[in-house]
């Protein structure tokens, strides 16, 4: 009997510090991104940690199962020296690796704002490129103190660990302690199935109850990063939302635009520039700190969309949004979906049919985030990355080739083209660890923040494209579109933030002597409607496939619908509604509460909030159909039941 007791209080000792050790992770995660984070008082920080205690524990039962089983095996099997070591093994192995997947989200939450989820493991199976291996060293070097910090944790694991190991009691084999061994075994299965649930509810804790405990911004905060990822494994499959019946949807028109031009079609180029973590507060033009004076003289002689949003925070999500206008509204990116087969329209595969040239340019080493599969996907004619440019002397050490050089040997194969032609180019450099090429080292060194130090020399870079290709014959005749992925981490000299800033980034239209294509634009913009916006800039006669609507279409609904950790954010010309795919959680007046501070969902939903409710999911409900039933393009959604 002593023996069983004495086990069971080392388990629960053992569970305790493990507990401890997530409080640990979660107020160091908090510490390093507090200007993400609303919790700067005691008041606000208090849920959190409370809230978390529910998903820690439930993380760390689901983790330690098998250990659990092994720690309450009876005498002799748990007395075994060999059994003990396994068992010591078992722990350290697991539990470091959870430290570590915490301790990697307090510096990755800042360019995803979100905890990882089972993607994530897709950078480590190579899915995702090689990318990972070849950038550890610099972020081991820029978050030294990570490493350190984990090292030191640990070892204190192993420390307490051993502590708990000290209280032994006698080895007991009687049928008694059998008996009491059996009951305290199945006490504790009991008390662990309640705790990986998370509680009594009707429904298991889910990712998606972190939005009833706390506001948006502070849900990376109460959750852990074992927890989303074992959450979110297998969780790939959509299922049909049936919010409406199917008659309600017929605004959606399958999701075919039928284009009634009063001009030919022009038989443009197209160049789309898609520059990589692009805030649109961090450029000169809208009052960043970067220096950018082409940029800037560029957007005053383009048609600027103020009020522009990108559909995520990761690159093959925001690339798939712009040129084939899916939007992101899944946890899995598009392209490691299991939906990655389906026939999808593309702007490469609509102008192909027209005679159009088409290439996708990206420096970075080929496989990267499936940016190459995509393209293949998308029927780009050509993909042009490390391995075309065939120069190492050019390479940055970290990604790929310059964006300098780059971008020139974009202008030489564009010039060599045959026209028409459409063409998008995704940049590099503005994109962690940051860095600028050796002779540009002492030009942009002003920003303390390298972000900015690397916006800059993008610029220079454009500046320098732009140059290469202004005195080409086919330069007169493009339309060139200027816009993002997604946003950057926020610089030191940028903490004010909200969960609709993290999405603004800039969509810029631009053709040389243009006049119509000149101003500004405040209207709602989002990445999805830049498909629609170019095809009908080109008066292309045909009926297409879009979710988007066209920018230069009057009257259309306007809206932008993002999608992160499990929240759905829908902003409108004055309203941000969110909401968490079951339950509204918020409802903000973005006008006139730009940081999103004053919740005005208090339990009842007014007009406006119906509104917006409605809106969202008559656009999730159709486009998970079209989803799951291969209707995104004209073909297959002509075909729509």
């Amino acid at each position: 009997m002593e023996e069983t007791s004495v086990r069971v209080k080392r388990l629960l000792l053992q569970i305790l510090f493990l507990l401890f050790f997530c409080l640990l992770c979660r107020l160091l995660f908090i510490y390093v991104n507090k200007a993400e984070l609303e919790v700067s008082s005691i008041e606000s920080i208090l849920p959190v940690l409370g809230g978390g205690l529910r998903f820690d524990l439930s993380a760390i039962i689901l983790t330690n199962s098998l250990f659990i089983i092994m720690t309450l095996a009876p005498s002799p099997v748990s007395t075994n020296k060999h059994y003990q070591k396994i068992t010591a093994v078992l722990f350290l192995f697991i539990n470091s690796l959870c430290l570590l997947a915490n301790m990697i989200d307090v510096a990755y939450f800042s360019f995803v704002h979100k905890r990882s989820q089972s993607d994530a493991l897709l950078f480590i199976t190579g899915e995702k490129g090689y990318d990972l291996l070849r950038l550890l060293p610099s972020f081991l070097m820029q978050y030294w103190y990570l490493l350190l910090t984990y090292c030191l944790f640990t070892w204190l694991l192993w420390k307490t660990y051993k502590f708990t190991l000290k209280s032994r009691g006698n080895i007991s084999r009687s049928l008694k302690d059998y008996l009491y061994s059996s009951l305290a075994f199945l006490i504790i299965i009991v008390i662990s199935v309640i705790a990986i649930r998370g509680g009594f509810q009707a429904k298991p804790l889910d990712i998606i109850h972190a939005s009833e405990m706390t506001e948006v911004k502070n849900i990376p905060a109460i959750l852990n990063t074992p927890f989303t990822i074992i959450k979110s494994l297998g969780k790939e499959n959509l299922h049909d939302k049936k919010y409406f019946p199917e008659e309600q949807l017929k605004s959606f028109s399958n999701g075919i635009h039928t284009a009634f031009p009063q001009q030919p079609f022009t038989r443009q180029n197209v160049v789309i520039i898609i520059i990589e973590s692009l805030s649109r507060k961090h450029t000169g033009y809208f009052g960043g700190e970067a220096h950018t004076p082409f940029l800037d003289s560029l957007f005053a002689q383009s048609l600027v969309f103020t009020n522009a949003f990108a559909n995520a925070k990761e690159s093959i999500q925001g690339i798939p949004a712009i040129i084939s206008s899916i939007p992101s509204w899944q946890a899995e990116p598009f392209i490691f979906s299991p939906y990655a087969s389906n026939k999808i329209t593309s702007l490469a595969s609509i102008l192909k049919s027209q005679g159009y040239q088409t290439s996708f340019f990206h420096g970075g080493f080929n496989g990267t985030m499936g940016f190459d599969s995509y393209s293949s996907l998308a029927e780009f004619d050509n993909y042009y990355g490390t391995n075309e440019y065939d120069n190492d002397r050019d390479y940055d050490g970290n990604w790929g080739i310059w964006d300098e050089p780059f971008l020139q040997f974009m202008a030489q194969q564009l010039s060599a083209t045959k026209q028409p032609f459409f063409s998008t180019v995704f940049t590099l450099n503005t994109h962690h660890p940051f860095n600028v090429p050796d002779q540009y080292e002492k030009i942009f060194c002003r920003h303390k923040e390298k972000l900015l130090n690397c916006i800059e020399y993008l610029d220079l870079s454009l500046l320098r494209f732009f140059d290469a290709i202004k005195t080409q014959a086919w330069f007169s005749n493009t339309i060139f579109v200027i816009t993002a992925d997604h946003t950057a981490p926020n610089t030191e000299d940028n903490k004010l933030s909200s969960p609709m800033e993290d999405y603004r980034i800039p969509i810029v239209f631009y053709t040389p002597g243009n006049t119509f294509l000149k101003g500004t634009s405040s209207i709602i913009a989002n990445q999805i409607d830049i498909l629609p916006s170019i095809l009908s800039l080109l008066n292309y006669p045909y009926p297409y496939y879009s979710m988007g609507t066209s920018l230069f279409t009057a009257n259309s609904k306007r809206y932008s619908i993002n999608y992160n950790g499990n929240i759905y954010q829908y902003i409108d010309s004055a309203s941000c509604y969110q909401f968490n795919g079951e339950n509204p959680v918020a409802f903000y007046n973005w006008r006139s509460d730009s940081l999103l501070s004053n919740n005005l969902y208090h339990g009842q939903m007014n007009k406006d909030m119906l509104y917006c409710d409605s809106s969202l999911k008559m656009q999730l409900q159709f486009f998970f159909h079209s989803m799951m039933n291969n209707k995104m393009n004209i073909e297959t959604a002509q075909t729509r039941k």
